[in-house]
């Protein structure tokens, strides 16, 4: 397994696993306005050059996870970690983690996921995060925004 840049050429693919990787999460809070899945493929594609997007391939080049990141005014946004559900539990979101924590260390780093999604925040306080702040959105959902120095 290993971890690359992603291209153009990856989008719908990359498009196609968040959908699938951010289902459970949906089952896991009982609501499907999760922003991942709420996004668009138009607007996935359009939003793909804002980042630095990396895919994590199998032996046989099959894009099994994913994360991207973009540096902000004075920190580093986190986003879109997924696993393909068939690859879960085998480490791979903290390989991707410790991916940006490598190429990102001097800065502050900072991600955010549902307050429901008990799983997400076990993995990042596990890797190093903390929460800073709540937020509620539009949707009703509350999300956990979390930061790394």
């Amino acid at each position: 397994m290993k971890i690359v840049k992603a291209t153009e050429s990856d989008i719908l693919e990359l498009y196609r696993l968040q959908l699938l990787s951010f289902e459970s999460e949906a089952e896991m809070i009982g609501s499907r306005k999760v922003p991942a899945l709420m996004e668009s493929e138009v607007d996935f594609k359009a939003a793909f050059n804002q980042w630095l997007t990396y895919k994590m391939i199998d032996d046989a080049g099959q894009i099994i996870g994913g994360i991207r990141y973009k540096y902000d005014d004075g920190y580093v946004d986190v986003g879109r970690l997924m696993v393909h559900p068939e690859y879960r539990q085998q480490g791979l979101a903290q390989k991707l983690l410790a991916f940006v924590d490598e190429h990102c260390s001097s800065k502050r780093r900072v991600l955010y996921t549902c307050t429901k999604s008990w799983i997400n925040i076990k993995l990042y306080t596990k890797m190093g995060y903390k929460p800073i702040k709540e937020e509620q959105d539009g949707t009703g959902l509350s999300f956990v925004y979390m930061e790394k120095r």
